[in-house]
Order: C-alpha cells, then structure tokens, then sequence
C-alpha cells in the first residue's frame, strides 16, 4: 500500500528555507541592536543632510575652543590632545548610539579630574625625583591615556552587563551639589590663568587654599592678561545673554548659528600676533605645544602595571559615572523633546567603545556627552547622527589647518572661555534649591549642600564617591522599607479603608474609620522580598504598640496588647523564596504568643507558594479565608472576638470584593 508522506520535498524544502530566512533576520535584528547605525544609515533621507551639515559646523565652532580650553587649561594635556579628544569620540560615538542629537567631548569636571590625579602622581614622583618640564608632560599624557582607556572598558563593561539603570541611583540633588561645587573650583582655578598669577605648587590643596592664595598674590597680577581677558569674558557673557532673550529669537533667530566664543578666540588670536603681546608678557598655547612631538599612536594598555591600576581605577569609575549620568540626562531630555527612544545600555556601550577607541592617541582625554552642546546640537537643526560624524571632520580639518595659528591664542582667553560655560552651571542651581524649598525636600537640599561642601573642602573624586555612597545608602533605605497600613471600616460606608494617620493626627476630616479592640487588621501594600521583609516585623511592633500614630520608639505604649492579627494580601503580588522563609518565622513567633494569625486576599497563586512554603501549615487552612469579613465573622464563631465588646458591630458585616 502506497503511504503518503506527511511533508512533502517540497513542503519540507519551502519550510526550511523560511526557517533559515527567519534565522537570519532575527540575527540581523540583533545586529542592528547592538550597532544602530545599521538601522539608521540605510534609511537616511538626503533632504536631512543639509541640516545635519549645519549642525555639524556649528557645534564643531563651539567644540573646538572648548576643547582645547579644557584640554590646556584644566588636564594639563597639550591642545592637540583636546581637539582629538573631541573628534575621534564624535566619529565613532553616532555608529552605536541610540541618541541622535548628543554632542560628545571633553567636559570640565571630567577635565578637572585628570588634573587632580596627574598633580596627585607627580607629587609623589617628584619626592623621589624632580620631573622637568617635557617628562611632566609626557607623564601627564601617559596618565590621561590610561584614564581614557580605563573609563572606556569600565563604560563598556557597564552596558554590556545592562546596568543603565545605575544612573537612577544618582539623584539630581546629588549632582547639582557635584557640578555646582566643580564649577567653583574651575572658576577659582581659571582666576588664576586669568590674572596670570602662578598657581599653588600643592597637590593638597582646596579650593579655598587657592582662592586665599590668589588673594595673597593679587600684586602681582599682570595688567595686560587680566585685561584681556576680562574683556573677553565679559564679551562672552552679554553676547550669550543677548542671544537668550526673547527679544533676539524673534528679531535675529539666525544669531544661534553664530559662534561667539570662535570668534573671541580668533579675535583675540589675531590681536596677539599684530601687537605681539607674547614678547609683553602674556602667555600663550604656543609656548606649550611646542614641547610635544604633536600626535602619538600608543597601545594604551602597554605599560600597565598593578600600581598603577589602583591608582587610576578610581578615578576612571568616577569619570564613568559622572559622564554616564550627564550623557544619559542629555539623551532623554533630546528624546523626550524629538519623540524617539534610547537606551541606556546602548549609551554606555557607544561611549565605552568611543573612549577606547579615544585612548589610542597619546594624551587624549576622556570625552561624554554634554546637555548644553546637545541641545545646540538639535537647536542648530540635526536630525540624525550624521551631525556628530560631521562635527568630528570639521575638527579634524581644523587641526591640521589652524594648528600654527594656536601658537598666537592667549591663555587667559580660554581661561575666559572655560568661565563662561561654567556660569551655565551656577544658573541651574537656584531653581533647583527653589524647587525643593517649596517642596520640603529636606533631604534634598541636606544631599545637595553635603556633596558641594564636600567636594569643595577635599577634591572631585572625593566629593563624587561620598556623595554616592550617601545616595546609595538612601536608595537602599527606601528600597527596604515596608508600607503596611492598618485597615479600620469607615462607619458610613461601611468599607475597609487604610487610616490615614495624616487624617487622625490633624483633624482634616471628621469621620475616623473603626477599629476592633485587640484586632489588629494591616494590608501590606507591596511585593515582599528579602530586602524589605526584614522591616515587616519592626512595622509591626511599631503598629501594636502605637497604632496609625508616629510616636518615638521610646515613648510607652498606646494599645492594648493584640490577640488576632489579619493580614490582607491582596497587594503582594510576588514573594521570593526568602521572604517566605522569614514571613514563615514572623507567624510562628505571633502563635508562640497566643496571638491568632488570619490571611486574607491572597492570589490563588500566591496561595500555592504560601503552601509549598509551610505558611499554610503553620497556622492552619481554615485560617485562610476570602476577605476581611470572613475573617470576623469566623474569629467571632470561634469566640476569638464578640460582637458585643467589639467597636465595630460584627454581625451586621456585609460583603466585600475580592481586590486580588
């Protein structure tokens, strides 16, 4: 008998061939995840490009003094480090991130931190044996290379293991304090340059030591720099003022495409060379450059030794996190505002992978995302990432182009520069204390002060890990703690209803829910796990012996002592196998003490991991029961409790949903 198959050849032929297609788009999707630009390249619109190229241009004329401000001024490092350090990050970033308009270079803080440890290693050296001016340098690339490199596999490996969500546990008070303080230490570091007054040899020092220092020394302020560059800052700040009024939106809207710091830079540039003011004393970029061999490839890891990674890992993973946290805010807030979404953990692996590609230059710095430059960026017309690869050529040209005309570019003039943006920083703070006084964020404003004092008394890296540390401590606290209420018949209604102790306490409402002497009846309001089950039974001492009222734990008790205990689970929707083990031991400690426990509202499922856990058997099944008035109507049975002695008359309960 001739038997048909049940697939035919080419059934099963056509079958096999949709399975390996649909292998392959899943792994092609997954590819596109992981490097984003394969999603957004092939669909780009050339109707964007002209858009994209003026963004380009113009975030590249704000990028270009920024970064060589912070590059000379703040780590130390020759200028040719700071434009690199802004367009190799700029090329490599928009290939693997999820964020279109983020603008990512080297930052201040960041820039400050490199300083801060270089001066730290040099110190130490220098006890052993003096440095001269080109080893100083060369030390000093060596370190930002090795910082670049760290933070950038630390980044990585944060995005790889998924943990985006490390930027939540870094309030925004937490951050105010830090940049508001790093804006204060940069302002006193750049008075200084500003006046030409020579900075304190003392790696130890603070910002108030060095503000004192100033003051000490103001004699020998030099005329011709502090004039200069006072009138540049001053120039800075009224055209940036003037550009943010209404008035110049309206009248001049094309102003925003003017970059009014290049053109104080190139001013002030042509200016030195016409009137020669390096041979009058003010000092220059050139005098700095010149003891570098320009650009350098290295291997960035070659040379690494144990010492050495303990005494930059610290400062790598605080550079990671405050530029996490920056470039994350800077994403969503552009998202949020381009309705588009991004991911964290794409965020990271684009700026580990930027940074690592960063480290290979000699001497380049560390480079994250900045909120200002992105909103520049999408202010100035970007749609796609294509405005990044932009801003990153335009640099690169730039360098090769204007390097000999740095030689010209005063100090003072990027120390001007670097003053500016940090005044952005100073601007944000009072509508953030504002915000939290009206709220009564105490707790805010006490994180916000002790992050600023702290940083502003020791350093950066100092004021970043005890300010976390404070933060963490705070998350976790609140992460554990357990929201039990006590439930009381609200006599009109007739329902179960949480007491408000707000309510109680103030007389803000003249009906008062019932309670039943010597029943205690609380609803847990959340999933219970092994972090915050733990608090359960201190909530519940605290119920028992004051009741809906906030007393201090010292104080004698209010309450009779309890002889039924109900439990209402209609809001736990998971328990983990340890608060079982503890919620377990909870109940066998009450039975010990005569006190009859109930259980109500509970999930069928919950039910089941209640009995597979022994909870069941511990106090009984017919202890288990639907609702609260079942519970009552039960215990009253059983002459647990009676209707007469109780406050609330028990016989006439009438039905109540099932809220599982």
């Amino acid at each position: 008998m001739d038997r048909t198959p049940l697939l035919s050849r080419q059934s099963y032929g056509s079958t096999r061939s949709t399975s390996i297609q649909t292998t392959i788009e899943i792994i092609y999707a997954r590819i596109r995840y992981y490097v984003p630009s394969l999603d957004w390249i092939p669909q780009y619109s050339s109707s964007a490009f002209f858009h994209d190229l003026i963004a380009g241009i113009t975030l590249a004329c704000l990028l270009i003094p920024q970064s060589i401000g912070f590059a000379t001024q703040l780590a130390g490092v020759p200028s040719i480090n700071g434009l690199f350090s802004a367009a190799i990050p700029a090329i490599i970033y928009p290939f693997f991130c999820t964020g279109r308009h983020v603008s990512v270079g080297p930052e201040a803080p960041l820039s400050l931190l490199v300083a801060q440890l270089v001066n730290q290693l040099i110190q130490t050296h220098s006890s052993k044996e003096p440095l001269s001016d080109i080893d100083s340098i060369k030390f000093t690339r060596t370190i930002a290379t090795l910082l670049t490199f760290q933070t950038g596999l630390i980044t990585f490996a944060f995005g790889f293991f998924r943990l985006g969500f490390l930027d939540a546990l870094l309030s925004k008070a937490l951050m105010r304090g830090f940049v508001t303080a790093n804006a204060v230490v940069i302002s006193i570091e750049q008075l200084g340059s500003m006046l030409s007054i020579s900075p304190l040899n003392d790696s130890d020092a603070h910002a108030v030591d060095k503000l004192t220092w100033i003051y000490n020394h103001l004699n020998s302020t030099h005329s011709l720099t502090a004039t200069i560059s006072l009138t540049s800052l001053i120039t800075l700040l009224t055209l940036k003022t003037f550009k943010s009024t209404t008035f110049c939106h309206q009248k001049f809207p094309f102003t925003k495409f003017i970059p009014e710091i290049l053109l104080v830079v190139c001013f002030t540039t042509l200016l030195t060379k016409i009137f020669e003011w390096q041979n009058q004393g003010v000092e220059t970029v050139g005098g700095h450059d010149h003891l570098t061999n320009g650009i350098k490839l290295v291997v960035p890891w070659k040379g690494l030794n144990r010492k050495l990674l303990k005494d930059t890992f610290g400062t790598s993973l605080t550079i990671c996190i405050c530029g996490f946290v920056d470039s994350i805010v800077a994403a969503k807030s552009e998202a949020a505002k381009f309705h588009y979404p991004v991911s964290p953990n794409r965020e990271l692996v684009a700026l580990g992978i930027s940074n690592i590609f960063n480290s290979f230059v000699l001497g380049n710095i560390p480079a994250f995302g900045s909120i200002t430059r992105s909103r520049l960026n999408a202010a100035s017309g970007a749609r796609t990432q294509l405005a990044s690869i932009i801003t990153g050529f335009t640099i690169l040209i730039a360098t090769y182009v204007l390097l000999d005309c740095l030689t010209y570019l005063p100090k003072a003039v990027l120390a001007a520069v670097i003053t500016t943006m940090v005044f952005h920083f100073f601007a944000q703070l009072p509508p953030d204390v504002i915000f939290f006084w009206k709220l009564r964020g105490w707790t805010e404003l006490s994180l916000m002060a002790f992050t600023f004092l702290i940083t502003l008394m020791f350093d950066t890296r100092t004021g970043i890990i005890l300010s976390s540390g404070v933060s963490l401590v705070l998350t976790v606290k609140d992460a554990t703690a357990i929201r039990v209420r006590i439930l009381g018949r609200h006599p009109e209604t007739r329902e179960w209803e949480p007491i408000d102790p707000l309510t109680r306490v103030e007389g803000i409402a003249d009906d008062e829910e019932e309670e039943i002497p010597g029943v205690l009846i609380v609803r847990i309001r959340e999933s219970l796990s092994f972090a915050n089950v733990g608090g359960l039974k201190e909530q519940l001492r605290r119920l028992e012996m004051f009741g809906y009222r906030k007393r201090h734990p010292s104080q004698a008790r209010e309450r009779d002592h309890i002889i039924m205990l109900v439990f209402h689970l209609g809001d736990v929707e998971h328990f983990d196998s340890s608060a079982l083990q503890i919620f377990r031991d909870l109940l066998l400690e009450y039975q010990s003490r005569d006190v009859a426990v109930w259980i109500c509202h509970v999930n069928p499922t919950r039910l089941e991991l209640l009995r597979l856990a022994g909870i069941v058997e511990v106090i009984g099944i017919d202890r288990v029961l639907p609702t609260v008035n079942d519970v009552l109507r039960k215990a009253q049975r059983l002459k647990i409790i009676s209707a007469a002695g109780s406050q609330v008359d028990v016989s006439v309960l009438r039905d109540e949903s099932l809220d599982y």
